[in-house]
């Protein structure tokens, strides 16, 4: 079978996180620096349905994050850090829903979610109706940080405007001039789809076609041959979800390598499997993979992280979970507090250490810049899979999205 020797890398997976810190006394919120209460992050995402994998490793890395930053305690400022998990299905209202069970029922202190773009979406009105501190990681759509943010938005996760800062530039340079772009029928693929649209052209490039499957679909058959027919050099996809594996499989099995450049985003190591070894060569950008990041702290949480779940390490979106931990406790550190107003002052600029090294919340839309990384697929004993092997790490500096709040 033909290798992917050629092909390049867009951004694929999406998913989001919400933190929300707690208001203050005159909105009903605990926020005494005093209190013994304990602080309650409440956590949306999805347990079920298509991006349940991504909201897993979401919850575990946040676990673990949590950890490291208390030092083993799960405590900071005296008062213990409770999670409580709620799931969203993927589903917006579901979202909402759970959302304000936990900040009415559980009286939360924070709430950290959703692996779905539309969740995420559709709890930000939440965040000023309640004053609390949304964290969105790893949902990526531009919305969020963009023309749906306000005050109380922070976000951990890359946008995708981060993803086509790495690898548009790449894929015209090496790949070809014309892209069809496959994505899913949602928020997260057609926002995916206007970012790489604006990073192709200001590099060269353009987008001749662009197709939008739904998000459960199963047989991309009549996606890929609109694709091979298109006159594009390129073919583009960037998916989320369960869906992925029988994408990869059927561009396999279709042989579209062998008719068309491809250039995707690794996915989590689940997705690797799925894309199977004829990916051998493929290179291109990634948000995140344990191998590739080098810093202390990703040391600590490849380490544990094998320690708590069988030997199995981080994946995709548990570095996002993980840093998003680390930053709630930084933050409740340095206001000395969970007033939200007194949270949003801390985040704002605030850098902290996570998986990727050092993540700041830029100051004028709260997003966080970040490492970015091109990598490329190859074989290694003693993996099941295709090992994304680092060719280059990017400087937050050079993969900063444009501000479009």
């Amino acid at each position: 079978m033909k290798k992917w020797s050629k092909l390049g890398l867009v951004s694929v997976l999406s998913v989001s996180m919400l933190m929300a810190g707690c208001s203050s006394s005159s909105t009903g919120g605990s926020s005494e620096s005093g209190s013994k209460d304990p602080i309650k992050v409440g956590v949306v995402t999805s347990k079920s349905g298509a991006l349940e994998a991504y909201g897993m490793q979401e919850i575990n890395g946040l676990n673990l994050g949590i950890k490291y930053a208390t030092g083993g305690t799960n405590e900071v400022n005296g008062r213990k850090i409770e999670v409580l998990v709620e799931d969203d299905a993927g589903k917006p209202d579901e979202g909402i829903k759970k959302a304000r069970k936990l900040l009415e029922e559980e009286k939360v202190d924070i709430l950290q979610g959703s692996a779905n773009s539309a969740v995420a979406l559709a709890l930000l009105p939440l965040a000023e109706e309640y004053k609390k501190v949304i964290i969105v990681d790893p949902a990526a759509t531009d919305e969020i940080t963009g023309k749906n943010f306000n005050k109380y938005v922070f976000r951990t996760g890359r946008n995708l405007s981060q993803d086509a800062a790495t690898g548009a530039k790449y894929a015209v340079d090496t790949l070809g001039k014309k892209f069809f772009h496959l994505a899913p029928d949602y928020v997260f693929g057609k926002s995916s789809a206007a970012a790489w649209k604006a990073a192709i052209e200001k590099s060269g490039g353009s987008v001749v076609q662009e197709e939008f499957a739904p998000l459960n679909t199963q047989d991309f058959t009549p996606y890929l041959q609109k694709a091979t027919q298109s006159g594009a050099d390129v073919l583009i996809v960037t998916w989320a979800g369960a869906g992925g594996a029988s994408l990869f499989k059927q561009i396999n099995e279709l042989k579209i390598a062998e008719k068309m450049k491809i250039t995707t985003g690794i996915p989590d190591i689940a997705g690797i499997k799925a894309m199977g070894e004829s990916a051998v060569g493929l290179t291109g950008m990634t948000a995140y993979y344990h191998g590739a990041a080098k810093n202390p702290e990703n040391d600590w949480l490849v380490e544990n992280h094998k320690k708590e779940f069988n030997g199995a390490p981080p994946d995709l979106f548990t570095a996002g979970g993980f840093t998003a931990g680390i930053a709630i406790v930084e933050a409740i550190k340095k206001a000395n507090s969970t007033d939200s107003e007194k949270l949003i002052a801390a985040l704002e600029g605030m850098s902290v250490k996570g998986a990727k090294g050092t993540y700041t919340f830029r100051k004028e839309d709260h997003q966080a810049l970040q490492p970015m990384y091109i990598v490329k697929l190859e074989k290694k004993d003693g993996f099941d899979y295709l090992v994304p092997t680092l060719v280059k790490e990017l400087s937050p500096e050079e993969t900063a999205p444009p501000i479009q709040k």
